[in-house]
């Protein structure tokens, strides 16, 4: 095929424009991106010479230390083991390392630190919340997830029953049967309440060699221990309930109750308590 010169121009004039187009394009997207890096680096040096400011204006300045959650832990101790001071700047303290050093406090589970323009820290604490003590030697606190946090101490104040049955020899061998126990103990105490007994007249849950529970409680005027075993743990509540019943009627009260018997499941055995 022959182009006429006419056409020979047009194609031409189309190269150019197309090429034009091209550059433009090309120079449109470099102005682009110098304008953009020359905003982020105006923002940058702004954002810094305002971080600068911030960070030694005495308008930051930590003026209060603010704390919530706290029933056994102090203040004073907290912050002591935090290093927050009154007089630093907001924005130059490390929340993290601070609320990291909190939680070596053996009442706290857990903390949270937030900032409070223009000056104030606020700490969230999360205390273990005692469930029970165990006896391992010495007496050391249970949570409620079963973990154990602290060695008691007088001024803990606390009136929990006791679990016992656990070696101390075990205990340090890291044995997971023995976490599971108190996990079951635990569980012991929750079906009680739920049952409608108060805690408060439980002095002592012992963990049987055989897996089972013995459980010591007052009934009013003695301590009653009752055998549980391990499995049924609310029907057998239930049947306490009625032994109990039983046995006032007659003027009667037990020293001991087994509750767990295998073979008649349906019968409790009761030893009378001395009437003097």
């Amino acid at each position: 095929m022959t182009f006429k010169p006419m056409q020979m121009a047009q194609v031409r004039r189309a190269t150019v424009e197309r090429d034009r187009a091209a550059w433009k394009s090309v120079l449109g997207a470099a102005f682009r991106t110098l304008a953009a890096a020359a905003v982020s680096a105006a923002l940058s040096l702004g954002a810094w010479e305002a971080w600068r400011w911030a960070t030694a204006s005495e308008a930051f300045a930590v003026r209060e230390i603010r704390f919530s959650g706290l029933q056994h832990a102090r203040e004073p101790d907290l912050l002591q083991r935090s290093g927050l001071k009154l007089g630093g700047n907001l924005f130059r303290i490390d929340l993290s390392r601070a609320a990291h050093a909190m939680e070596t406090h053996p009442w706290v589970a857990s903390v949270r630190l937030e900032r409070r323009l223009p000056g104030e820290v606020l700490a969230s604490v999360v205390e273990h919340r005692p469930a029970a003590l165990v006896q391992l030697g010495a007496l050391y606190v249970l949570d409620e997830e079963g973990r154990l946090f602290k060695r008691a101490a007088p001024e803990d104040a606390l009136d929990l029953p006791i679990l016992t049955g656990v070696s101390r020899d075990a205990w340090d061998e890291g044995k997971p049967e023995l976490q599971l126990r108190l996990f079951g103990a635990l569980h012991l105490l929750d079906t009680w309440q739920a049952s409608g007994y108060p805690i408060a007249a439980v002095s002592e849950v012992r963990l049987d060699e055989d897996g089972g529970f013995t459980l010591f409680a007052h009934d009013g005027t003695t301590v009653q221990e009752v055998r549980l075993g391990s499995s049924e743990i609310s029907l057998k509540l239930r049947r306490l309930a009625q032994v109990r019943a039983a046995l006032a009627r007659r003027g009667e009260r037990a020293s001991r109750i087994d509750l767990d018997n295998p073979a008649r499941p349906d019968q409790a055995a009761a030893t009378l308590a001395d009437k003097r």
